[in-house]
């Protein structure tokens, strides 16, 4: 389901709001939690920092290029509703942090779920780990909470 943005400069169709799962959204150099963590987070390790940064110079080029391209930069007018869901534990916590406060820096509705000493993208583990599993309950009853139930939809 999508809307009209409510920028008359625009005529994009924007989605009636976001979830957002441990977002990676800062294509810059590593820094804060993504280097600190690095060390213990089970998803985004040090081998993957190592080997993965050093791509993006290859396939986005510059910093200044890679700092336009990061999703963190850019402008947040007119966002739908956004839902969260992070670890303070794993390497991208300072960049959703920074995500959420510039998106309500802008008046973006945002709902976060915060969870401890979970590695990057712990809720696709919910077969594995309770909190994997309490984190998309969290993101389903946002969605209900936000559209109603799957029998309120229009076909």
């Amino acid at each position: 389901f999508s809307s009209s943005s409510s920028s008359s400069s625009s005529s994009l169709l924007m989605p009636h709001g976001g979830v957002l799962i441990c977002p990676f959204v800062d294509y810059t150099e590593p820094k804060g939690t993504f280097q600190e963590y690095d060390k213990h987070d089970l998803i985004v390790n040090q081998s993957v920092t190592e080997i993965g940064f050093p791509l993006f110079e290859v396939t986005l080029g510059s910093d200044d290029r890679r700092r336009r391209t990061s999703p963190v930069y850019r402008s947040f007018e007119d966002l739908p509703p956004l839902c969260v869901v992070v670890s303070e534990h794993e390497v991208v916590y300072d960049q959703t942090v920074d995500l959420v406060n510039k998106a309500r820096s802008v008046h973006v509705p945002v709902t976060v779920g915060m969870w401890k000493y979970m590695c990057h993208v712990f809720c696709f583990l919910s077969s594995f780990v309770p909190e994997g599993e309490q984190s998309m309950e969290f993101v389903c009853d946002w969605m209900i909470k936000q559209y109603g139930t799957a029998d309120s939809l229009p076909n």
